[in-house]
């Protein structure tokens, strides 16, 4: 009877250490959703050391590597191959689109609308035929759908499974790489950070591309707190904040025709990330210049301008106020 007691008392002891060492360091109660993905509670914890830690990265850096940093001329890699040269080159900021497969794993392969795989997507950026018609550009006859169905093929959102996005060459030359490979280095590499491009998606998308994220990562909240995390409307946004309290939060400031009628002016878009809690925002050449670029820089936001390939284009967007610019090829 006293060794049950004892053994009892050792166990709530054990359980209690357990809570407060998960609470400490900022763990999250979880659960498992219908389809196999974690949902997260996120508990609270002082992330202001992880901010300031990222700021010195941000002042310490020129360029952030878009997807991953080109090669041979080459851009939309998205590969492994790209961050291991870029990295060792002293490169510290990165960014990657991240999208899933047809089986629901997390790859870097640049998406559509709601993670639809383009014909550009493929022929271009992956650099493999277009599946979903023959090559003539005609309707795929019902025998060939049925085989490519069979081997994880899905004609509406014109994806491929892991097994097979893991075969291809990136084209033609490169590593194709799942979320979980950068995970695995960011685990490997304290220094380094990431910036998600989850292309544009409703609010179910966001929240189930995040949700995966949270699975790939384990809630590993030392790999967690270097993704750059966010999306190009405010929908992406709430999305992200509803999955996981990222600390590094990033919103698109879209152009002119795109950008929501909320946030439209530099004034309303600085009030909404003041007010959710954003630090940064990336956008693209054609949409900053001096006007926006001096009322966004005065609000504070850590500025990233895409896709500059050019030294004197990269030196006038400095000048508007960026404080980093996106590159393939400026490293």
């Amino acid at each position: 009877m006293i060794k049950q007691i004892r053994n009892k008392i050792v166990a709530v002891v054990a359980a209690g250490i357990m809570i407060a060492s998960l609470s400490a360091c900022g763990s999250k109660n979880t659960s498992t959703l219908s389809d196999g993905v974690t949902e997260v509670s996120v508990m609270d914890r002082d992330t202001d050391g992880v901010v300031e830690e990222y700021k010195k990265t941000v002042e310490n850096s020129e360029y952030i590597m878009h997807a991953l940093g080109g090669m041979d001329g080459k851009s939309y890699i998205n590969s492994i191959d790209c961050l291991r040269k870029t990295y060792e080159a002293g490169y510290r900021l990165f960014e990657a689109d991240v999208s899933y497969t047809s089986d629901d794993v997390l790859v870097l392969a640049h998406s559509g609308q709601d993670n639809i795989w383009s014909e550009a997507d493929w022929n271009d950026r992956i650099g493999i035929a277009y599946p979903f018609r023959d090559m003539n550009g005609n309707e795929l006859t019902e025998e060939s759908k049925d085989y490519f169905t069979s081997n994880g093929y899905d004609f509406d959102n014109h994806t491929c499974n892991y097994d097979s996005f893991m075969t291809f060459r990136i084209q033609g030359e490169y590593t194709a790489t799942s979320f979980s490979d950068i995970v695995q280095f960011m685990k490997e590499h304290d220094d380094m950070y990431l910036m998600v491009d989850a292309g544009n998606r409703s609010y179910e998308s966001t929240q189930k591309l995040y949700k995966m994220i949270l699975d790939t990562c384990k809630n590993d909240y030392s790999v967690l707190d270097r993704i750059i995390a966010g999306g190009q409307t405010t929908d992406m946004m709430q999305a992200v904040k509803d999955t996981y309290d990222f600390p590094l939060l990033n919103m698109y400031y879209a152009g002119d025709d795109v950008r929501e009628e909320s946030i439209y002016s530099p004034e309303q878009f600085i009030n909404y990330c003041n007010e959710n809690g954003i630090i940064s925002f990336s956008t693209a050449k054609e949409t900053y210049n001096d006007y926006n670029g001096a009322a966004l820089k005065e609000a504070g936001l850590i500025s990233y301008v895409f896709t500059v390939n050019d030294s004197d284009e990269a030196a006038l967007m400095k000048s508007y106020g960026a404080d980093v610019i996106g590159t393939d090829f400026l490293w």
